[in-house]
């Protein structure tokens, strides 16, 4: 591993085909849901950040990945705060009968609209379909209030997936609406 300071808030680090090896990293497999990856970059750039001399405590780090080679090269960059992003919440819209429902996802799926994070739960006696995207584009917006869909407040999204029985838990509009073409 070799570590090079490139200013006073930036550092780059190289990890080489041994390192990654002994780290039990996958370069084609890394990314932010692989928890054993982040653990490990997590480690190892704060171990260089504080080798450097580069303070990290209460400040936030981007840690930018690119394979070159057999190698892995990290550019890390140290904010002078953290900076708490509120996350955009979920989308959700309740269909009262399931007929309505399908007639939606198969018309969305027809004008484009893939949307792959989208999940599909029953509670209640109601559909809802939650969708993880902060807007959608005012055809989307249209297809969903011409099948009556309601939009539910923004907390609702988070109370279904937790509480409801899951029809399907990613590409709802893909899986189920190609079913209705």
């Amino acid at each position: 591993m070799t570590v090079n300071r490139l200013s006073g808030n930036r550092i780059l680090i190289i990890l080489g085909e041994g390192d990654l090896r002994d780290y039990a990293l996958n370069i084609e497999r890394m990314d932010a849901d692989d928890s054993h990856a982040m653990r490990v970059l997590t480690s190892l750039t704060h171990a260089a950040c504080r080798r450097e001399g580069i303070a990290v405590k209460n400040r936030r780090l981007r840690v930018e990945a690119m394979p070159l080679g057999k190698d892995c090269y990290l550019l890390v960059t140290v904010s002078k705060s953290r900076q708490y992003s509120r996350r955009p919440a979920a989308l959700c819209y309740r269909f009262a009968q399931a007929g309505e429902l399908t007639d939606c996802l198969g018309q969305l799926f027809r004008a484009g609209f893939v949307l792959p994070r989208s999940a599909l739960y029953v509670y209640e006696n109601a559909y809802y379909l939650v969708l993880s995207y902060p807007a959608l584009p005012r055809q989307a917006r249209g297809i969903l209030s011409e099948h009556n869909a309601v939009r539910c407040r923004p907390l609702d999204g988070a109370y279904v997936g937790e509480h409801g029985k899951t029809l399907c838990p990613h590409g709802a509009v893909q899986y189920i609406g190609g079913f209705f073409v």
